[in-house]
Parts: C-alpha cells; sequence; structure tokens
C-alpha cells in the first residue's frame, strides 16, 4: 500500500470518528459567537429570563375581563412553610419558591430607607423581620444591606433585605407582582413608576394604594409619570366608579373582612366594576363559604396568607363546578 493510500485511510478514518463523536456530543465542536460565519445569519437562543407560558397564561387572564380564572395573589410570597423552603417571606429567594408552587401573583410592600432606595419591608419596625431594630425608613441603604432575614420562628436567615430592583428582576416574566405602597412611598410614586417602566416590567406589576391617594396619582399621570398599573382600596359603588372615571385601572381592590358576609352593598360594588371592565380583588381567609360566594360574585383575584391552602379550594371548587354539583 502506497503513502498516499496511508494517508487517504487515516484521513477518512478520523473523520468518520469525527462524525460519530459528534453524534453523541451535538454541541462539542459547536461555534462560538465569534466563529460564527459572517456568510449566514447567527442563530440566537432566547435567554434563561424569557417569558414563560406560565406567565404568558397569567398575562391574558389578568388582561382578559371575560377570563373566568381566580389568580391566587400569595401574601409576602408565601411563607408557611419559609424554614423547609429555605426561603423567608419578601426575599428574592422566595420569588423562585412562589414561581415554582404556581402563585399568580407575589404581593409584596415596598418601603424607602432614610436615603431613598426602594427596599421590600411589610412592618413598620424591621425587628420581626430581620436582625436588626427600628424603621427602614431612618437607616441608609449601607446599613439594610448588613442585615439578615428572620424566619417566622425567629431563626435568622442567610438572606439580605431585597431592593425593589431585586425582587422584580428576580421575578421578571415569571410572575406579576402586587406591591403594597406603605406610608410615604405615595410622595415618590414618579420617581417608582419610571423605574418600574425603566425595568421593563411596567405590563407585571400592579401597585396597591389606599382610595384618598386617588387625586394625587391622578395628578401624577395628568404630569407624565408612566403609565403603569395601579389597584385600589375601596368599600362601595360610589369609590368604585370615582376610581373608573379619574383613572379607569385594570383592577381594582373591593374590601372584605375575615367572616364578613358579602352584604348587597359589596356584592353591588364587585358588580359594577366588573361591569367596568375591572378585574377584583379580595381578600379571603381560609372560609371556603365565604370564598365560594365571592368567587360566585365574579371576583378574579385572592389575596390569601395560606396560598397554598386557596389553590386547593380552587380546585375543589372547579371540579364541583365541572360536575354541576
Amino acid at each position: 500500500m502506497g503513502v498516499r493510500e496511508v494517508v487517504a485511510k487515516r484521513i477518512l478514518f478520523t473523520f468518520i470518528w469525527l462524525w460519530a463523536v459528534t453524534l453523541q456530543s451535538p454541541t462539542l465542536f459547536a461555534f462560538q459567537d465569534s466563529q460564527i460565519p459572517t456568510t449566514r445569519p447567527a442563530v440566537v437562543t432566547q435567554p434563561s429570563e424569557s417569558k414563560t407560558a406560565r406567565f404568558e397564561q397569567i398575562k391574558a387572564a389578568f388582561e382578559d375581563p371575560d377570563s373566568k380564572t381566580v389568580l391566587v395573589a400569595a401574601h409576602r410570597g408565601g411563607r408557611m412553610n419559609d424554614k423547609a423552603d429555605n426561603a423567608t417571606e419578601n426575599s428574592v429567594a422566595n420569588v423562585a419558591v412562589a414561581v415554582r408552587k404556581g402563585y399568580e401573583v407575589y404581593e409584596t410592600d415596598i418601603r424607602l430607607t432614610k436615603d431613598g432606595t426602594f427596599v421590600i419591608v411589610h412592618d413598620a419596625t424591621l425587628d420581626r423581620e430581620t436582625d436588626g431594630t427600628g424603621p427602614v425608613e431612618e437607616m441608609m441603604m449601607e446599613s439594610v444591606r448588613k442585615l439578615k432575614k428572620r424566619f417566622r420562628d425567629g431563626s435568622v436567615s442567610d438572606q439580605p433585605v431585597a431592593t425593589l430592583e431585586e425582587l422584580l428582576t428576580a421575578g421578571k416574566d415569571k410572575v406579576f407582582f402586587k406591591a403594597d405602597l406603605k406610608p410615604g412611598v405615595v410622595e415618590h410614586f414618579d420617581r417608582l413608576a419610571r423605574l418600574i417602566t425603566k425595568m421593563e416590567v411596567q405590563d407585571q406589576v400592579i401597585l396597591r394604594t389606599e382610595y384618598k391617594h386617588l387625586w394625587k396619582l391622578q395628578k401624577c399621570f395628568s404630569d407624565g409619570t408612566p403609565k403603569v398599573h395601579v389597584m385600589f382600596k375601596v368599600n362601595d359603588v360610589a369609590q368604585v366608579e370615582k376610581v373608573h372615571s379619574i383613572i379607569a385601572p385594570k383592577t381594582i381592590q373591593i374590601n372584605f373582612n375575615k367572616d364578613e358576609v358579602r352584604s348587597r352593598e359589596k356584592k353591588s360594588a364587585i358588580t359594577r366594576a366588573i361591569e367596568l371592565g375591572m378585574l377584583v380583588e379580595t381578600h379571603v381567609y381560609g372560609d371556603d363559604k365565604q370564598s365560594e360566594s365571592l368567587v360566585v360574585a365574579g371576583v378574579r383575584m385572592f389575596h390569601t396568607s395560606d396560598p397554598d391552602d386557596t389553590m386547593r379550594f380552587l380546585k375543589r371548587f372547579s371540579a364541583r363546578a365541572r360536575s354541576g354539583r
């Protein structure tokens, strides 16, 4: 056998070996971005944070006034099993848990540090939630950074107090957020709305506030504040109609207390809000009879401290509705 024949056979053998290995590991010889030939367009894969199918379903249900889906808004993100989940309330770690458990809405709370940073803190002081003390409004962000969150049993976790940006980044295109504006935050509404818009999460964040702030927000929007979702807490038909006439938000909260019977007045408020195209939210407290009456009335978002229990109720209710019982 001549030299040329030997070389040719070796080349052929090498080609066959490379082909076989490539079949087993198709990414082994993939081009790096800088190596992709310029004679054809590069194939760009979707980033990991691209919108999930689940998020698109949540968004569709929120935006469709004819949808029958009842969205579950987990109070402080859900904290009943915080130690087992290794995720304290209102923390970045807990966002991933909420997404995994299937909560549609992550309810949370916004406060301001002394130097103007939006942070995620529920209580008036840091004593229960962290290993710090006193109001977060009296602390600089540099000091807040050093604090660690507590679990429900009082033990200290390794999780820090989250900024609003950190929390929203963790849930971007994965879950809706409903953020309660704690005292004083509404005075910074324009800056807050601009931050949310800059982060491109304005389609998945609902800012909840008191009815008394309706005219302040009207002025903000009139003065050029970017349009973001707002939710006002109201009690009756008159307030529902006033909110709609001034701002016409997509959603509204009809206030319900624990053990409160659905009065004719509250039922009328729910009905009127639905007629005006608003998704109605109420609080629920583990009372199946009350929750069922609210679903029947047309409520489409439940704010709950026990989202797992609320989801089980909705499954039972749905099963009964399908069976006609």
